[in-house]
C-alpha cells in the first residue's frame, strides 16, 4: 500500500514494527497503518491510503527494497541514527572550512573534503553488522540519556573521565536503582545496551584524542620529507581521513537533541502537554526536516562559525557543556512539533541553529586538534627510533 499525500504536504508514517516504512519525504510508505503530516501531531491522520500509487520512484522496485532495508536493519538493531548523511556530510564540511591557516595542505583538497565527509556516516553503516560485540560498542556511543543519569543521582559534569570508569558507575548504578534501567532482554537487546545510560561523551573525546595521534604522525613524517617515506605519508593521510570523520559523527550526533534524552523516539513518561509519541519523530529530524528547508553545506556555509574555546590537552568539560546545550533544546524541539512550527521559518532556525552548533564544535575541535599536536624535536627523534624504516635516514642526533 501507498500513502497518497495532500499537495505541498509531507507525510510521515506511524511505526508498525518491521512494516514500517520512511520515505525520505517523497510520502511513500507500505505496510503503516497511520500516515502524518510533520508537526500535526501524533494522532491525526492527515493522508489517505490507496492500492496504487503514483509517485514515479515507487515504481520502482530496488527504491522499495532499499527503503524497506533501511526500516529493517532499524527496528532489528534498536538503532538511534542522528541526522541522515546529508546532515552528517554538511556539518563535516563546514567545519572543514575553518580549519587553521597552517593545516596540512592535502586537508583542503577536494577529494580529502569529500572523504572525511562521507567516513562522517560510517558509523551508521556499521549497524548493518549484527553481531552484539559490534553493538555493544558503537550504539551506545550515539547518545547519552541525561534523564538517566538524574533518575541514579549522576550529573554529566559529574561523571569519571575515563569510560572504564564509567563503566563501574553504570554497573553500581544499576544494582542501586534498577528501576532506571530497561529490563534486560537479550533477543531484543544482543549487545545490551540497555546496561547503560549511553557513552556519547566519551566516544567524543577518544575521538579527538585519536585524531590527535595521527595528525601529529602525519607532522612528524612531513617534517622528515624524506622521498621513502612516501607510502607511510599515505597511511597517515588514510588516517586522519578516518580519524576526521569519525570524530565529526559523534559531535554531529551530540547537537541532535533526541540524542541526549529518553525521549528520543516521542515523548514517554508522563506528559501532561501532550507532546507527541510517534516513533518516527526522530527520523522525521534526522533528515526530513533537514531536506524540507534544504538545509545543506551550500545553504549555511555563509553562516559564520562561533568560536568555541577548546582544552586541548583536556577537553573533556567542553564536551559536555556542548551536550548540555543540545540537552536544553529538547523540550524546546518538541514544543515546536506540538504548535506545527517544524516546518515554518521557526523549525528551520532551530535546526540550523543545531548544525551550526555542531559544525563550529567540530571545526574548533578539529583546530584543537592540530595546535596541539605540532611534535617536538625529541618526539621525532623518538619517531625514527621506533620506526627503523628501511632506506630511511637514522635516527636524528640531539642538538
Amino acid at each position: 500500500m501507498c500513502c497518497t499525500v495532500p499537495s505541498g504536504r509531507r507525510c510521515w508514517p506511524e511505526r508498525d514494527g518491521l512494516n514500517a516504512r520512511h520515505d525520505n519525504g517523497l510520502g511513500v510508505f507500505e505496510g503503516v497503518k497511520n500516515c502524518h503530516t510533520l508537526g500535526d501531531g501524533a494522532d491525526r491522520p492527515v493522508a489517505v491510503w490507496s492500492q496504487a500509487c503514483n509517485h514515479p520512484r515507487v515504481k520502482d522496485s530496488r527504491f522499495l527494497r532499499a527503503v524497506a532495508g533501511v526500516a529493517v536493519l532499524t527496528a532489528a538493531t534498536s538503532f538511534v541514527l542522528a541526522w541522515d548523511a546529508v546532515g552528517h556530510r554538511t556539518i563535516t564540511l563546514l567545519a572543514l572550512d575553518g580549519l587553521p591557516g597552517d593545516a596540512s595542505a592535502f586537508l583542503r583538497e577536494a577529494q580529502t573534503r569529500a572523504m572525511v565527509a562521507s567516513q562522517a556516516c560510517e558509523p551508521d553503516r556499521w549497524r548493518t553488522v549484527a553481531m552484539p560485540e559490534l553493538i555493544s560498542i558503537n550504539n551506545p556511543d550515539h547518545y547519552i540519556n541525561l534523564e538517566t543519569l538524574g533518575k541514579v543521582g549522576l550529573t554529566l559534569d559529574g561523571l569519571p573521565r575515563l569510560r572504564s570508569e564509567y563503566a563501574d558507575v553504570m554497573a553500581d548504578a544499576r544494582i542501586a536503582h534498577p528501576e532506571a534501567f530497561e529490563a534486560r532482554d537479550d533477543a531484543k537487546d544482543p549487545g545490551r545496551t540497555r546496561m547503560t545510560a549511553g557513552t556519547l561523551p566519551y566516544a567524543i573525546v577518544e575521538n579527538y584524542a585519536k585524531l590527535r595521534g595521527a595528525f601529529k604522525t602525519l607532522r612528524i613524517l612531513e617534517k622528515l620529507n624524506e622521498p621513502v617515506r612516501e607510502p607511510q605519508i599515505a597511511q597517515a593521510k588514510a588516517n586522519v581521513i578516518v580519524s576526521m570523520g569519525l570524530l565529526s559523527h559523534f559531535v554531529g550526533d551530540a547537537a541532535q537533541p533526541l540524542h541526549t534524552t529518553i525521549h528520543h523516539h516521542g515523548w514517554v513518561g508522563e506528559n501532561s502537554r501532550s507532546y507527541t509519541t510517534r516513533y518516527s519523530f526522530h527520523a522525521e529530524i534526522d533528515g526530513g526536516v533537514l531536506e524540507r528547508h534544504a538545509l545543506n553545506y551550500d545553504s549555511l556555509k555563509e553562516n559564520s562559525r562561533v568560536e568555541i574555546q577548546i582544552d586541548a590537552n583536556n577537553p573533556v568539560a567542553d564536551v559536555r557543556h556542548y551536550i548540555t546545550r543540545s540537552f536544553e533544546k529538547v523540550e524546546p524541539l518538541y514544543q515546536l512539533d506540538a504548535a506545527g512550527n517544524l516546518l515554518r521559518d521557526e523549525g528551520k532556525a532551530f535546526i540550523t541553529e543545531r548544525l551550526n552548533d555542531a559544525s563550529s564544535m567540530l571545526a574548533s575541535l578539529y583546530s584543537a586538534a592540530w595546535t596541539s599536536s605540532e611534535p617536538s624535536d625529541e618526539e621525532v627523534r623518538k619517531f625514527v627510533g621506533y620506526d627503523k624504516f628501511e632506506g630511511a635516514a637514522p635516527v636524528p642526533s640531539r642538538p
